[in-house]
């Protein structure tokens, strides 16, 4: 790893739980069917996981309201980094 520069996140406690979710739903993402930058993620898949957590109704609709916004900017990212067809 001492090849790799790393920085340091530091995470406030409201955010440590849709983070830890963010990260387990990594490789939850709807691609275009030829390929290319995700579309969104695949929330029939989320939403079990999210209800495994057995939140009230305001923290679920916190917590999903805080994955999409992580899905959003992610998305941004990887349109922003994907190669362009010229």
């Amino acid at each position: 790893m001492e090849d790799y520069e790393t920085e340091i996140v530091e995470l406030w406690p409201d955010n440590i739980q849709v983070h830890e979710l963010f990260r387990r739903v990594g490789t939850r993402w709807r691609l275009p069917p030829m390929g290319g930058v995700p579309i969104g993620l695949q929330w029939e898949a989320i939403y079990p996981l999210m209800d495994r957590l057995g939140l009230e109704d305001e923290a679920w609709n916190d917590l999903h309201e805080s994955l999409m916004s992580l899905e959003s900017f992610a998305l941004e990212v990887m349109r922003e980094f994907a190669p362009r067809s010229e």
